[in-house]
């Protein structure tokens, strides 16, 4: 199977109950190793627009990570390169890719993740906190491709089970297997580099999930969650903030909406709207995006200069 990034997760409002208790969850956090913690200064917010949904609205990081498109256009290239390479060692190999992303009406039209939690009323209405259109629109991932050890050595470049790549030069139908097989020859056509990283890069990757984090912390967000959870108590739903209504887990004992999520769902779009919560953090998320490139701003340049070269290779290798 071709290496390469997963897809994010819709939700990223949802990470935190993910990492809650993680060091982890803070990439510059080193709590016990006698490094000091990362020292959080919060930025000033310009202005605070009135929003229901901020999905129509860039974010100064969408510039620095793969949009829907440009990730499609890079899956479908690695995996064209793969099929090529392998056939001329006379193998009929065709990786998994993912089929196009079905973008629902809730979400972001400049970036692949949503941040803020559901903001499409109409749609908490019908689906609740469950997925628009439920399992049918659940992505489906084509079978694994069964490999021969010979298939194996072509695409890894090593002969060892227990090696993830080797440095190829083994002979197979006349043909030189290429350092790092032909996912090696693949990642290089994009990268530059047979250990180069398709799609997102770390950086941009850390800082996307650590400005979330830091602007659902920040005071200004926590005020308008306030704000939000005692709206909820008037409609008799006690939750602390959004992120605990999204990440309630009695949603997941349903393969679809109950009544009561239905009605906590509608409960919690009316309250987002009189308090302007995700007009609010979309701000406060802003300005930590805009504080987080201007002290990476070095390495951000080149990770946008990289991200557009690996669109323009993956866009030459499927016209080619």
């Amino acid at each position: 199977m071709f290496s390469r990034p997963p897809r994010s997760i819709v939700l990223l409002v949802a990470l935190p109950l993910l990492l809650a208790g993680c060091t982890s969850a803070d990439p510059d956090a080193k709590r016990g190793t006698g490094t000091p913690t990362r020292v959080v200064v919060p930025p000033p917010v310009s202005a605070t627009p009135v929003l229901d949904s901020a999905n129509d609205r860039p974010l100064p990081l969408d510039a620095y990570l793969f949009d829907p498109e440009q990730m499609f256009t890079v899956e479908r290239a690695q995996a064209r390169l793969g099929t090529s390479c392998m056939a001329r060692f006379g193998f009929d190999y065709v990786p998994q890719v993912p089929p196009r992303p079905t973008r629902g009406s809730d979400a972001p039209t400049t970036r692949r993740d949503g941040r803020y939690g559901p903001q499409n009323a109409a749609v908490m209405a019908k689906w609740g906190y469950h997925s628009e259109g439920g399992d049918a629109g659940a992505e489906s991932m084509p079978p694994r491709p069964q490999l021969s050890q010979e298939m194996t050595v072509a695409l890894r470049g090593s002969s060892d089970i227990k090696q993830k790549f080797g440095p190829g030069g083994q002979v197979i139908s006349g043909q030189t297997v290429p350092d790092h097989g032909c996912v090696g020859e693949a990642v290089k056509a994009l990268t530059g580099a047979v250990d180069g990283r398709v799609g997102d890069a770390q950086l941009a990757e850390d800082l996307k999930f650590r400005t979330l984090l830091d602007s659902q912390k920040d005071a200004r967000t926590q005020a308008v969650f306030r704000q939000w959870s005692q709206c909820m108590k008037e409609s008799g739903f006690s939750y602390p903030d959004p992120v605990a209504a999204l990440g309630d887990k009695t949603w997941w004992d349903s393969p679809g909406p109950t009544p009561h999520e239905i009605q906590v769902a509608t409960a919690d779009a009316a309250c987002r709207h009189r308090t302007n919560l995700v007009g609010v953090w979309y701000s406060v998320d802003f300005a930590y995006q805009q504080q987080a490139i201007a002290e990476n701003a070095t390495a951000m340049a080149q990770i946008k200069t990289d991200l557009q070269a690996q669109v323009k290779a993956a866009t030459a290798a499927l016209n080619g």
